[in-house]
């Protein structure tokens, strides 16, 4: 499977004391404590040929002057880069580099997360809070 590409959000799954929860870009709570969740599924995840993972945000027209007086590059396709790391793919299994640092019993951390792809063609992202599909 290659990866490379735009993807959206189709799911996010959250823990809850209730089990989990799980919110699709049409069923998002009116809860003022999810409200994030909302521009996240708004976001794109782009798993760039040069091995870059970035998060994508659309700028729309009237916001793009704006934008660029904060020095914020907008792409020809209206997305601009809001974070970005980098993505690996090693025997068959897929990689994103978290940023984790730190020990744990003096070994170094691996930074690099597994992306697994489910059985229909979507990423498990985010420590699987994030169900990613084709844009």
């Amino acid at each position: 499977m290659d990866i490379r590409g735009i993807w959206k959000v189709k799911e996010m799954r959250l823990p809850s004391p209730d089990g989990e929860l799980v919110f699709t870009p049409g069923n998002l709570p009116d809860d003022e404590q999810f409200e994030e969740f909302g521009r996240i599924m708004q976001c794109r995840t782009e798993f760039a040929d040069d091995g870059s993972l970035n998060t994508l945000m659309f700028v729309p027209e009237e916001m793009k002057a704006e934008a660029a007086e904060h020095g914020v590059v907008v792409r020809e396709d209206g997305y601009a880069v809001i974070e970005s790391t980098t993505w690996k793919e090693e025997n068959g299994k897929f990689y994103y580099d978290t940023k984790t640092e730190g020990e744990v019993f003096g070994e170094k951390v691996d930074p690099f997360a597994e992306i697994p792809v489910t059985t229909d063609g979507c990423l498990v992202y985010s420590y699987g809070t994030i169900l990613l599909e084709r844009a």
